[in-house]
């Protein structure tokens, strides 16, 4: 299974860069969130508090969706990827200026502006992936560049933990920094023209319009449509929020929580890392193969969550953390690849824009109210997460009924747009 990636990245220098830039940036961003979370609980007290920065960080990408999406469609991605990059460093730079209870609005304001400029670079990844390998190898290219991410996730909250911990969270967020400077290098030298193919509109035509348009084939296509919403429909309640609220509360290791923080987003981390790998593993990534895997993904949310939350002890915990994470991982790299082969070139930026934007309307929504009823309920945290594994099966119950409407039809041959 491993030959079969390494193979790939052998034979793919532009899609070669463009994973070891993924990796080495999001080895940083785990160093990064570890400190804003850690720097959160030191300076501040409400649960709110944290929902509200996480918030700062997942809604930018809904709201600049739009433009996102037309910018990934119009112009070189490889830029858009290096320009993000480079602001996203001298951005987490700025944090370092949060020393005290009265700077913290400092800290929400930098989060927001990261995550505006990730909002472009979500999805011109997404879209530029399908130009840097062969029609063949984009659900195995789209597999690694999100195990990486879960890998990373294990690798870097772990070590982002510790780190955090014994050298202090200025020194996480310098490492952070440098890191998206390393992916600024490695994205810029790819070499293959990642340009997206012409559109079908004239070059003349507004950004709204291209938004537009990018609206009417999602509209003329509710299965695409629907693939789409798969992310939205897996955010439910708030990983981040949970685990940093046990880390303080109930599983405490390190100054602040930091240690237990790192160790369960580590385990997410993880389950996230060996969803995908095993599925993949299991034979050909046939459509309907993809659509069962992000079904079984959805059946392990509710289960990781009830898991989580009755958990006596921290290894029980990180346990029920990798198969949330397990679940949650099967769906993101599946919707995606199923997005990939079978969204034209030309539409994929606008389409993942409106992805990542549901996406991140939902789980912003999801991570205020989780923060609100912690603060203003009676409700404990082991409480919140055994209810928020009974409201994850709703959207279970769609994905099935989904597939049951897909099974009645013959399946889509890849590439059928």
């Amino acid at each position: 299974m491993i030959n079969r990636y390494l193979t790939l990245l052998r034979a793919r220098p532009g899609y070669r860069n463009l994973w070891l830039a993924y990796a080495v940036s999001l080895f940083g961003d785990w160093f990064n969130t570890i400190a804003v979370l850690t720097i959160v609980n030191r300076y501040t007290e409400a649960e709110q508090a944290v929902s509200l920065l996480l918030i700062a960080r997942f809604l930018p990408p809904f709201v600049i969706g739009p433009v996102a999406g037309v910018i990934a469609d119009r112009f070189d991605r490889r830029l858009v990827l290096f320009a993000t990059n480079v602001l996203r460093a001298f951005i987490v730079l700025g944090i370092l200026f949060v020393n005290s209870p009265e700077r913290v609005w400092l800290l929400y304001v930098l989060s927001i502006a990261q995550f505006v400029v990730s909002a472009f670079f979500e999805p011109a990844q997404a879209a530029i992936l399908p130009d840097l390998v062969e029609p063949g190898e984009v659900v195995p290219a789209n597999t690694l560049i999100n195990a990486t991410w879960s890998a990373m996730l294990a690798l870097g909250a772990a070590a982002g933990g510790v780190f955090a911990a014994v050298f202090g969270t200025n020194t996480a967020l310098v490492i952070d920094a440098v890191t998206f400077g390393g992916a600024a290098l490695l994205v810029i030298l790819i070499q293959r023209d990642s340009r997206p193919q012409p559109t079908d509109v004239s070059t003349q035509a507004s950004g709204w319009q291209d938004f537009v348009d990018g609206l009417a084939y999602l509209a003329a296509r509710p299965r695409i449509a629907m693939i789409a919403a798969v992310k939205a429909l897996s955010q439910i309640g708030s990983v981040d929020i949970m685990v940093a609220v046990y880390a303080e509360q109930i599983f405490r290791l390190g100054d602040d929580g930091a240690l237990s923080l790192g160790l369960m987003l580590g385990a997410v981390g993880t389950g996230a890392v060996l969803g995908p790998l095993i599925a993949d593993a299991l034979g050909e990534s046939t459509v309907r193969k993809l659509q069962i895997a992000i079904a079984v993904g959805f059946v392990l949310l509710p289960i990781g969550w009830l898991g989580f939350g009755l958990a006596p002890n921290l290894p029980l915990a990180m346990v029920a953390l990798v198969l949330r994470g397990a679940g949650g991982s099967l769906n993101w790299t599946y919707s995606s690849a199923l997005l990939q082969i079978n969204v034209p070139g030309r539409y994929l930026g606008r389409v993942f824009s409106i992805d990542f934007g549901i996406f991140t309307l939902v789980l912003s929504f999801s991570t205020w109210l989780t923060g609100y009823i912690l603060d203003v309920s009676e409700l404990a945290p082991r409480g919140l997460v055994v209810l928020l594994a009974v409201a994850s099966i709703p959207s279970l119950l769609v994905w099935l009924g989904f597939l049951s409407h897909q099974a009645r039809r013959p399946e889509p041959a890849a590439g059928d747009r």
